[in-house]
């Protein structure tokens, strides 16, 4: 299998991308394999990528320079039958990498499900060609671990979450008022030990939850942003 350390003579997207992004989503990658997946030697790993937008090419080649004992595969180069064969001998703990500009289909195959069912570890990156240009390097920028803050911060907003007997958000004036407690707050923050499936969608940072009685919520809430049909962002005036 080819180096990529010089990925721009083996794919024309490079050019797209400033020669800094990879090496910036290299040593952020690198964070989120040890000290999140916690990923190491001897455990297998499998990439399968695709080569359709600029971002994922440029994310490929980062996990190329992390991963060197990973077997890599393109998604559009091969059949199904054949991803599915390549998953076939990986066990428990092992890793699977999806890098997706779209999101792979597989047939009736769900691949992150019955990844978790077989207890693999599993990173997905999907959708990434929705991120042209410049929002390609936000995403890069999004990806990077520091889980003293992650799983500080969000510990700590569940906890305050959790004893909470209701909550207002105030949005420029207008005022939604949750008249009553919430769900226990659920945590995206890149600590699996008390999980039983270790990975998902990649960047994270979430700690999320909802009114435990919905007829309790009440008011208005101003909307800053939203997204369309075309999965762009629109700002109201």
């Amino acid at each position: 299998m080819p180096s990529l350390a010089n990925p721009s003579i083996l794919h024309p997207l490079f050019d797209l991308m400033p020669d800094e992004a990879v090496d910036t989503a290299e040593r952020h990658l690198r964070d989120i394999l040890s000290m999140a997946i916690e990923h190491a030697r001897p455990e297998a790993a499998v990439v399968v990528f695709d080569t359709r937008c600029a971002l994922a090419v440029a994310l490929t080649a980062a996990y190329r320079r992390c991963l060197p004992h990973a077997s890599f595969i393109d998604f559009d180069a091969v059949s199904p039958a054949y991803i599915l064969a390549a998953f076939a001998p990986l066990v428990a703990a092992d890793l699977v990498i999806l890098i997706q500009s779209t999101n792979f289909r597989l047939e009736a195959f769900r691949i992150r499900v019955e990844l978790f069912k077989r207890a693999l570890k599993v990173v997905e990156h999907p959708h990434l060609g929705r991120m042209p240009g410049a929002e390609s390097l936000y995403y890069i920028d999004s990806l990077a671990y520091d889980p003293h803050y992650f799983r500080g911060v969000g510990n700590a907003l569940k906890s305050r979450i959790d004893r909470a007997r209701g909550g207002v958000v105030d949005s420029g004036g207008e005022r939604l008022v949750f008249g009553c407690p919430f769900e226990p707050a659920k945590l995206n923050v890149g600590d699996y030990s008390e999980m039983k499936n270790v990975g998902g969608q990649f960047p994270i940072g979430e700690v999320f939850t909802e009114a435990q009685d919905l007829e309790a919520v009440n008011g208005r809430v101003r909307i800053a942003v939203f997204g369309d049909t075309s999965f762009s962002v629109n700002k109201p005036e």
